[in-house]
């Protein structure tokens, strides 16, 4: 067994290393992290107005109805617009990653020209539907999830060539003594220019090939290809399976794997949230969202499903063992999905006795789960959360205030206590050799 952790820890090590210090992957990922609030808010405040025109429906009060329209604007307008969230953050951090002492990049001045990039590549003109007329305008899924992989791409390429453009000579420079802001601003005159120009000559390249949009041919070529590959249960059980894995060697998996799976999953996921949210219906959505299977059901109370583990051993240990302590101080926080105190209190990591159930745990409970939202025994979830949600409470909210997706998580709960079980008295019968023999061994210091 040590053998086999020691020769995966070799091949493991250094393909960690090289994800976490990729700028561009680190970019993304940052970036679907930070649009991760204007979600939680949109979809929270439009699961409120739904349960406010369930329970007031007839009902004539022009104060909830006002409210009703506020909960309304703020739950569209925070949706609506992820897909531009997306274009400027991701220009941001990757803009900020690039700096140099010799180049210190303003990278708000990036994020802006990211967004007026992004608007070149928009087509100016959309159907009237009830006309059926051309009129100006621009299309609202060019701003929202359905932008967003698009926007990702744009923005990195910008504060790429931003990046290179600015050290060339094809700047305006300024003498000395020029406030920075106003320097900043002349020197960024033709990298902006030829970037902005540049977006423009490929949407009307893109268009002259036969796509209405930069969109939609990234989509047909890109999108659609990764997502049939990316998103069903193989693809959710390799990504659970490598987050685990880096975990048990002490990397934080989660931070690594988010920026290689983000521009996939999250999407899929908004997709579900606009559907209910358009149609109040479960039976609409037909897939199953792989960031719901690996970050919520397979992980119940952290990467792992370590709040299992926690129970496992304040049922198991004696009172007075330090395992128990540390499951003790563990608790709280792995009810709200925070388990560094058991990983690498107990710990977990590096501990070969852990690596079975750390590893496969969460895949077991991700399997169950997928077929259980596939099959329609258990209601999609259909909100977006902060994770910061305690168990149990998070799948009711997530799921609407269904109940099925909390049965189904205590359910998880409960076989992953069984599971861990045997490991915590294996685990116990080590510990308590290890005292014997120290014990021993002070006794013949003593004689």
């Amino acid at each position: 067994m040590n053998k086999f952790l020691e020769i995966l820890e070799k091949f493991m090590t250094p393909i960690s290393m090289k994800i976490s210090s990729n700028k561009v992957l680190q970019s993304v990922k940052d970036a679907f992290i930070l649009s991760i609030p204007f979600t939680v808010v949109g979809s929270f405040v439009g699961l409120i107005k739904m349960q406010l025109e369930y329970f007031t429906k007839g009902a004539e009060n022009n104060l909830l109805t006002s409210l009703i329209n506020v909960l309304g604007t703020v739950g569209d307008i925070s949706m609506a617009l992820i897909g531009v969230v997306i274009v400027m953050a991701s220009a941001y951090y990757l803009s900020e990653k690039l700096k140099t002492k010799e180049n210190n990049i303003n990278s708000m001045i990036v994020a802006l020209l990211a967004l007026v990039a992004y608007m070149a590549t928009i087509p100016t003109t959309i159907l009237e539907p009830e006309s059926g007329n051309i009129i100006s305008g621009y299309a609202r899924n060019f701003f929202n999830y359905e932008g967003m992989f698009t926007g990702l791409i744009v923005g990195l390429v910008t504060a790429f060539l931003y990046n290179k453009l600015i050290q060339t000579k094809m700047t305006i420079n300024l003498p000395d003594g020029v406030p920075p802001g106003i320097l900043n601003s002349f020197k960024s005159i033709i990298p902006m220019a030829i970037i902005i120009t540049m977006f423009a000559l490929v949407k009307e390249l893109v268009m002259t090939i036969g796509y209405e949009s930069l969109q939609e041919m990234i989509t047909k070529l890109i999108v659609s290809p990764l997502s049939d590959i990316g998103t069903g249960l193989p693809a959710i059980i390799i990504v659970i399976v490598f987050m685990q894995l880096l975990w048990f060697f002490g990397l934080h998996g989660f931070s690594i794997m988010w920026g290689l799976i983000s521009a996939i999953w999250l999407p899929v996921f908004m997709n579900h949230i606009d559907i209910y949210a358009r149609t109040q219906d479960f039976s609409a959505i037909t897939e199953v969202a792989p960031n719901v299977m690996s970050n919520i059901y397979a992980m119940i109370g952290g990467s792992g499903s370590t709040l299992a583990l926690i129970i496992a051993i304040l049922l198991i240990f004696k009172k007075e063992s330090s395992e128990r302590a540390i499951a003790k101080i563990s608790l709280v926080p792995g009810l709200f999905n925070i388990n560094e105190p058991i990983i690498f209190g107990l710990p977990i990591v590096l501990n070969p006795i852990m690596f079975i159930p750390f590893i496969f745990v969460p895949v077991i409970n991700a399997v169950i789960a997928y077929f259980a939202t596939a099959s329609g025994l258990v209601t999609p979830m259909v909100v977006l959360n902060a994770g910061v949600e305690p168990v149990l409470l998070n799948a009711w909210v997530l799921g609407a205030f269904k109940l099925s997706p909390v049965l189904l998580m205590l359910a998880l709960l409960v076989l992953d206590v069984v599971i861990y079980a045997p490991f915590v008295k294996v685990l116990q019968k080590q510990n308590e050799k290890k005292l014997e023999d120290s014990s021993d061994v002070n006794k013949i210091i003593n004689l």
